[in-house]
């Protein structure tokens, strides 16, 4: 089921603001009813007060002297029936409808009392006023039947779950009108990117989204950025690695119509030793090509990466970079300690066998080669050291840039991989690489530091 964010926001909206509503219902219906019923209850307790002046008393005898038509007057209502009562001293009868239900009168004189009864049948809204007249109490009791309260309480309710819906209504299309207008940038980044082809990776516009989403564009265009960048970097590693491979294939494709073609079987020997040698250097240049792949970022799997102790590794590759010394004669020294880091042993290897065979390819017969590697600082450092020719500084940082060769080595067979794939290990690491010149004054001095209380900390977290 596809993801709709103005669907969502529509509808969390609408029901967050329906569900308010109807908790605000009770409250609108009182706001609505109250006011028109104590109206009511002012008529009717109005009418009671009105019967007050019709009471005498002479000579110690209460009289209610009303006239028909003042009672007609009274109880003249085009909705309701209206009766009254009242009564003298010991709730004596004196005047009114009799058997109107007379409450306990619990307010002081002259202080209406309202209350609801039943008479003659009917439900009916009353209103009760004790007097004092010569020292005598008399109550006063009018009622009038809820004919016109049950049309003001029905009329309430429909007029507040009208108005209700109506808001409801309203506050729907409003939410989805302004939902619609506040994803309008979110449309415009959408038709951005339909219409970005991948041969030209143009960034969003940052200026025209709303703040809220402006860190997300941003990242977005650096993301872009670091793609493009990516794609620039491996169709220049493809245009390179085509060329460095062309090289020794037609080299050996030519040395084998010459064989083919060659009689002489001092001939055809040199013709395969070349071929043979040919092949090599294509062997290891696709080597080097697959090392330098396999040490990028996502090269291989996270889960080959484990405490790798550094010494351990050089002495398990050391044979072969002994022979190759040997076929030299470079005299290869080690001094190793224990330093321990969290990686790819594999790639580890593969890096110092990169430091190690620049050192004996680049220094003359008979020179001196060191490997070190020991904890300083906090830090796991390794270093290959020799007595060559040494890199001038500023083709110091060149050097680690894929396919460069310098031009005073272009004689001596390689690749231009070496100190790449030296650098993407050292990096997927989290350490740095430099160059120097030995303490002796000539040489070359290869140093590579990887910050060990990280990768201690990886590897706890790895083995909890």
């Amino acid at each position: 089921m596809q993801y709709s964010l103005r669907k969502t926001l529509i509808r969390r909206l609408t029901i967050s603001f329906a569900f308010s509503l109807l908790l605000l219902i009770p409250l609108i219906y009182q706001l609505i009813h109250l006011p028109a019923s104590h109206a009511y209850d002012q008529d009717v307790s109005d009418d009671t007060r009105s019967l007050i002046p019709f009471l005498k008393v002479s000579n110690g005898i209460a009289h209610f002297d009303i006239s028909p038509e003042a009672e007609q007057v009274l109880k003249t209502d085009s909705r309701d029936q209206v009766f009254f009562l009242v009564l003298g001293p010991g709730n004596r009868f004196l005047a009114g409808d009799p058997g109107l239900p007379v409450p306990r009168m619990r307010r002081p004189p002259g202080k209406p009392l309202m209350y609801n009864a039943a008479y003659r049948g009917n439900n009916v809204r009353a209103s009760a006023i004790e007097y004092k007249l010569n020292d005598q109490k008399f109550l006063f009791i009018t009622a009038e039947t809820v004919l016109k309260r049950d049309i003001l309480t029905r009329d309430s309710i429909i007029v507040t779950l009208l108005s209700a819906v109506t808001l409801i209504i309203v506050s729907t299309v409003n939410v989805w009108y302004s939902t619609s207008h506040a994803l309008v940038p979110l449309n415009r980044i959408r038709s951005a990117l339909q219409s970005m082809q991948q041969s030209n990776l143009e960034p969003l516009d940052e200026k025209t989204v709303p703040a809220e989403i402006r860190p997300l564009v941003q990242e977005f265009n650096g993301l872009l950025r670091r793609l493009d960048k990516s794609v620039e970097v491996q169709q220049r590693f493809v245009a390179n690695a085509a060329h460095q491979l062309r090289t020794p294939l037609a080299g050996v494709r030519t040395q084998l119509e010459l064989l083919r073609d060659s009689g002489d079987d001092g001939m055809r020997d040199q013709r395969l030793t070349q071929s043979i040698a040919a092949i090599d250097r294509l062997s290891h240049l696709v080597h080097q090509m697959l090392a330098l792949i396999s040490s990028t970022p996502g090269g291989r799997e996270v889960s080959v990466q484990a405490l790798v102790n550094i010494a351990d590794v050089i002495r398990e590759r050391s044979t072969e970079w002994v022979r190759a010394a040997d076929a030299r004669d470079v005299d290869l020294g080690f001094e190793l300690y224990s330093a321990q880091v969290y990686g790819d042993a594999l790639l580890i290897g593969e890096m110092i066998a990169n430091l190690v065979d620049n050192a004996q390819r680049y220094s003359p017969f008979g020179a001196a080669v060191t490997i070190r590697c020991e904890t300083r600082n906090g830090h796991a450092v390794i270093e290959v050291e020799d007595d060559g020719p040494g890199i001038p500084p500023e083709e110091c940082s060149l050097v680690f840039e894929r396919f460069y060769r310098r031009a005073a080595s272009a004689n001596i067979a390689g690749s231009g991989l070496g100190l790449s794939i030296v650098r993407e290990v050292v990096q997927g690491l989290g350490g740095t690489v430099s160059i120097c010149t030995p303490p002796r004054g000539r040489g070359c001095l290869v140093r590579v530091k990887v910050p060990q209380f990280e990768t201690e900390a990886l590897a706890a977290d790895a083995n909890a």
